[in-house]
């Protein structure tokens, strides 16, 4: 080998190591730029997402604090005037109890112009338990236990056609007659006006056809009533739900034009619009709770009446007088957020001759003295009471709300009630107990205390006869 060929060979690999030095240098200070890079962006994104952060976080505290000290407030007004008033009801009611002091005790109660209820018994129910209860329901399997088969449903659940039994034809699917007389009476009194002072005659038979959750067709004498309306498919909205889990036993227009309806208050489930579109231009006397007023008129309701608690209504019939009296319930009222408790909640008890006919409780959950002083005002041996007896699982969450079988028990019991029929249930799952559960616990109560025959569930559709 010449010096030539030494000396480029020596030339060649020195500048060989210089590249690979030059290339370590160069990856080491290319992964150092990318790692910067890395952390400028990490940095970036985190210092974008602060603001964000921060203005949910800032927007949650916003609606959340001033609602729970509003939560909070309303709680302890509640609780100083239910306080307050028993108070009052111990000086008025010393010797013995009183419908001076039931009035106290039991009549509406307002905080910052929302209802609330004056019971005991009552807690109050925030947005938090409501979501809570609503997110432990997204896991609930089959909730209900609605059987897939739908001959198996049938078999369950069977559901009758209606037929509308009178003794002559008021059945007039479109009634063009006038609209009933009527007039609210004096609450004020602790004697009942103008209903004891009627003698007593010759009983008529009341017949009753259950239609779904409290929604009942009552026909006493030529009087009809209906209570709480709901003819529809769907709760809220035919995309989101709830379905009905039953077919309806007829469609609205088959229901005999009825005279009255009544409705305890302004939840869905108790009344739809279909039902105030199709009855708004006159002639059923709409009888509302209290607060009722705005609804109706925005829905075009013409022929309506708000009664407080203890009010009474007189209507006249044919030369027949006939009281419908608004009583208290342990419920609350809203189609939304906005309106929750703007409106009341109530039952009704529809008297003749001085004597309870019918009792519509709606929603209610149970007071242990309420119902006691609902007899002691109007009188025992109502004829016939329709009572609630679903949705009451988790009773946790419900029972503040809604009376379960063994409830709707004690109810007949205080109002001293011939018979009692279990409504609100079987229409919809809105709540964790099996379909079913509500008949089958009420009827194997009502067995174990003898009194099967007058306390059961009702099929949908199909007439009762009480005379």
């Amino acid at each position: 080998m010449n010096g030539l060929t030494i000396r480029n060979s020596i030339v060649f690999r020195y500048s060989r190591g210089s590249i690979r030095r030059n290339s370590v240098v160069f990856r080491r200070d290319l992964g150092q730029g990318i790692r910067r890079f890395n952390g400028f962006a990490k940095r970036k994104r985190k210092e974008d997402f602060e603001p964000s952060r921060h203005y949910v976080v800032g927007a949650l505290l916003t609606v959340l604090v001033p609602y729970t000290c509003y939560a909070f407030y309303v709680s302890a007004c509640a609780s100083n005037e239910i306080d307050e008033r028993r108070k009052k009801v111990y000086r008025v009611e010393r010797l013995d109890e009183n419908y001076e002091g039931t009035l106290i005790k039991y009549s509406p109660l307002q905080v910052l112009g929302r209802y609330e209820n004056p019971f005991d018994e009552y807690r109050i129910q925030t947005v938090y338990e409501f979501f809570c209860n609503r997110f432990v329901e997204l896991f609930q399997r089959n909730r209900g236990g609605i059987p897939v088969d739908r001959l198996q449903m049938q078999q369950l659940m069977p559901v009758h056609k209606p037929q509308w039994v009178l003794d002559r034809e008021v059945l007039r699917f479109k009634d063009i007659s006038e609209p009933l007389k009527h007039r609210i009476l004096d609450n004020n009194s602790p004697e009942p006006v103008s209903i004891l002072d009627q003698p007593p005659k010759e009983e008529s038979t009341l017949f009753n056809t259950w239609l779904g959750q409290s929604c009942n067709l009552i026909v006493y004498r030529d009087l009809k009533i209906l209570t709480d309306p709901l003819f529809t498919d769907f709760l809220l909205h035919e995309t989101l739900g709830p379905k009905r889990i039953t077919d309806m036993p007829c469609q609205i227009e088959e229901v005999p034009t009825p005279d009255v309806i009544l409705v305890s208050h302004n939840h869905p489930d108790h009344l739809d619009l279909k039902s105030l579109e199709y009855w708004k231009d006159g002639h059923p006397l709409w009888i509302v709770p209290k607060g009722m007023k705005y609804f109706m008129e925005e829905h075009k309701v013409k022929n309506f009446i708000e009664l407080s608690w203890w009010e009474t209504c007189e209507l006249d019939k044919d030369g027949e007088k006939y009281h419908i009296s608004s009583t208290p319930a342990m419920h609350w009222s809203g189609r939304s957020l906005m309106d929750t408790n703007r409106s009341l909640w109530c039952s009704f008890l529809l008297s003749h001759h001085g004597r309870p006919i019918l009792f519509h409780a709606g929603d209610t959950g149970y007071v242990k003295d309420l119902y006691i002083r609902i007899k002691n005002r109007f009188g025992g041996g109502c004829r016939l009471a329709l009572l609630p007896c679903g949705q009451y699982c988790p009773e946790w969450h419900q029972r503040p709300r809604h009376i379960n079988p063994r409830e709707l028990i004690k109810i007949m019991k205080d109002l001293e009630a011939r018979h009692a029929l279990g409504v609100h249930w079987g229409t919809f799952v809105l709540s964790g107990e099996y379909f079913r559960e509500p008949k089958e616990r009420l009827e194997m109560l009502a067995e174990w205390k003898a009194i099967r025959g007058r306390c059961y569930c009702p099929e949908l559709g199909k007439t009762e006869k009480f005379n």
